[in-house]
Parts: C-alpha cells; sequence; structure tokens
C-alpha cells in the first residue's frame, strides 16, 4: 500500500477482509472435521498478533496518527472473536475454555482501541492488555489436554505463529505505519515459524507413522509443498530487498491459514 491517504470506508474494508478471510477458513475447518466441542484453529493465531500490536503501542515510536489508525485496525479482531463467543456458547459445540478465550481476545481489542493520551495510563492500559492476552494464551494452550496427539498437527502453534505475523505485517501496512526496523524483522521471523512447524510436524508424522492409518496422504505433500511456496515468496522479499503489499501478505495469510485445513484433509477422503 502507499503511503498517500486512503478513504475510511477503504480502510475498514482492508482491515475487515482478512479477518473475514481467517474466520471462513477456520470455520470451514473446524465443521469439516466435526470435532466435539469448538476448538478454533487459528485463535492463537489472532492473539499473537495483537500481543504484537500491544508491543508496537508499548515499545514503537509512533506518532498519534499511526497509533490511531492501528487500533481501529485492531478493532475489527472483535469480529472474529465475537463469532467464535457466540458460536461456542449457543451450539452444541460449547466448550468453557472458548468462551473465556474470546473474552480475552475481545477485551484485548478494546483496550488497545481508545488508548489515554497521558502516556502512564496509557502504559498501564496497555500492560493489561498484555497480561490479558497472556490468559487468553494459556486458555489456548490448555486446550490441548482435550485434543488427541494424533490432531496436534492440525493445531500447530508454530504454524499458528506465523499466521499471527503475518496478520501483524497487514496491520501495519494498512495503518500505514513506518517503523521499518521492526518490519524488516517481521519476514525473517516468518522464515523461523515455517521451519519450525514443518520440523515439528514432521516429527510427529514419524512419532505416529506406524500405529496412524492417513486416508488422505497427499494432503501432507501438498501441505509441505505450501512450506516451499511460502518459503520462496518471503526469501524473495528479503534477498531482493522488497517491500511486502497488501496482496503479498494476503496470499501469504490465505497459504499459512490453509495448513490446518491440508492437515485435515489427510484424515478425511
Amino acid at each position: 500500500m502507499s503511503e498517500e491517504k486512503t478513504s475510511p470506508i477503504l480502510t475498514a474494508l482492508l482491515s475487515c477482509f482478512p479477518v473475514l478471510l481467517l474466520l471462513s477458513i477456520d470455520l470451514f475447518t473446524l465443521f469439516l472435521m466435526s470435532p466435539p466441542k469448538a476448538i478454533s484453529h487459528l485463535a492463537f493465531a489472532v492473539l499473537i498478533a495483537q500481543l504484537c500490536c500491544v508491543l508496537v503501542f508499548s515499545k514503537g515510536q509512533i506518532c498519534p496518527g499511526q497509533r490511531g489508525r492501528l487500533s481501529r485496525v485492531n478493532l475489527y479482531f472483535v469480529l472474529f472473536w465475537g463469532v467464535w463467543f457466540l458460536l461456542s456458547l449457543f451450539s452444541t459445540y460449547h466448550f468453557i475454555l472458548t468462551d473465556m478465550l474470546s473474552l480475552c481476545g475481545i477485551a484485548v481489542a478494546i483496550a488497545t482501541w481508545q488508548q489515554p493520551e497521558e502516556a502512564k495510563l496509557r502504559r498501564s492500559m496497555l500492560l493489561i492488555a498484555s497480561l490479558i492476552g497472556a490468559v487468553g494464551c494459556l486458555c489456548y494452550l490448555f486446550m490441548f489436554v482435550v485434543i488427541p496427539p494424533l490432531y496436534w498437527g492440525q493445531y500447530n502453534l508454530f504454524a499458528q505463529v506465523l499466521v499471527g505475523i503475518v496478520l501483524t505485517h497487514l496491520a501495519l501496512v494498512i495503518s500505514r505505519n513506518r517503523l521499518q526496523g521492526f518490519i524488516r524483522l517481521l519476514p525473517l521471523l516468518m522464515l523461523i515459524a515455517l521451519l519450525l512447524n514443518a520440523v515439528s510436524v514432521l516429527g510427529l508424522l514419524l512419532y505416529f507413522s506406524n500405529t496412524a492409518y492417513f486416508v488422505n496422504p497427499l494432503a501432507w505433500v501438498l501441505y509441505f509443498a505450501l512450506h516451499l511456496v511460502m518459503t520462496t515468496i518471503i526469501g524473495l522479499h528479503i534477498f531482493k530487498k522488497w517491500s511486502f503489499a497488501y496482496t503479498t501478505l494476503l496470499i501469504l495469510l490465505l497459504l499459512s491459514a490453509s495448513l490446518p485445513l491440508w492437515a485435515g484433509f489427510a484424515f478425511i477422503l
């Protein structure tokens, strides 16, 4: 995206679309797998993005205009959490940890929306937002108690960290943030998350290789092929020193957010 001003409506559409994309993939994966409880495959990713934005608010040298734009972009995460809260609370998938996680996500978004102008009070609000986000992360980690280890690959935290980093980058691009040092660090973090995800999932598959039967093993081939595609895209941008455009980040978001879906396809025809 260019540095020139965009209309509020366009900014709203640019902010809303990634959240709707994540939500669509997440809900499709949920209903495809038909688990007994409402456990999101991408909620940890959204929390990571929110906490990264809290870090920018707390430590980044940003002007009030950038702070205001980024806080408005963050507010759209309420849509993701609101849908999951309602889905869990009013369906047969009800899960108390998902309720708590969704409320934590909503609270973080609200806490970073209208930030006080007074620096000390603002720091206190952001600290509270960080603590709430940490509680949300713990809620998600506790969910692994009820998830069979064979299916951990669908909920892999490294894959969700990757999605969260891409989502953070998108939020910074939409809000026209100028933290160039932090922005240049994000692609390197994406590559690290990609590598850790590939290694961890491969290790999981090797561990269950003698006891598990995958109905559709081709799905795992496509799963790891996506890693190569994303590595190529990110590597080219790092090597050529290109800035990530909004559309490129959307493609990365689509590819990374679809990893749990492909992991799920391995268990169905």
